[in-house]
């Protein structure tokens, strides 16, 4: 009897040991990209920029009010990371189901027209895997806040944790920026 559950397995060919693949995927699948339906979902979910913006916001410490105790300031992040886990989970669920297609076989019969054809397969693959990475790093921040939440900090280890939020929220920015020069592209 087999299993309905697909086996999932770490791929270190695709240049990322932790990218994970259904068996069968691989390096030499041909990636394909809606750039209209993909920029369209993303155009359809403006909760998911606010929720982001809101999130870079909070990482001010400078903007921060000085009545606001740390115990507040971590209920804010505990709030604003668990919102923006959700939307970027059915985010990026909509993206890869409707946005990237994979064509199993040898490439379409345009890709030796196209010079770049490689580099934009790299490209692909890499917006797929940061998918993947950048939800997994949201979801560490989403536990590390709420530790934070149950075990208490100080203003130090407050500021240290906006950093880290302010450097995934840096790393969603370029992953955003990618798409967009591979939706460019193909529009």
């Amino acid at each position: 009897m087999t299993s309905a559950r697909p086996n999932l397995q770490r791929n270190a060919s695709m240049g990322a040991p932790d990218a994970l693949v259904r068996d069968g995927e691989n390096a030499s699948q041909t990636i394909l990209i809606n750039a209209a339906f993909l920029q369209e979902i993303k155009d359809s979910n403006p909760n998911l920029w606010h929720a982001a913006s809101e999130l870079r916001a909070m990482c001010e410490s400078d903007e921060w009010d000085a009545e606001t105790t740390t115990r507040d300031h971590i209920k804010q992040f505990v709030r604003a990371l668990g919102e923006l886990r959700d939307l970027i989970s059915l985010q990026f669920g909509l993206e890869e189901s409707y946005g990237y297609l994979h064509a199993s076989g040898p490439p379409p019969q345009l890709a030796p027209l196209q010079p770049d054809f490689e580099d934009v397969q790299k490209q692909l693959r890499q917006a797929l895997e940061q998918h993947c990475r950048l939800y997994l790093d949201l979801c560490d921040l989403v536990e590390q806040s709420e530790e934070l939440q149950y075990r208490g900090c100080d203003r130090s280890a407050l500021l240290a944790f906006a950093e880290q939020v302010a450097q995934f929220s840096r790393e969603m920015t370029r992953h955003e920026r990618l798409e967009a020069e591979l939706i460019e592209r193909e529009l």
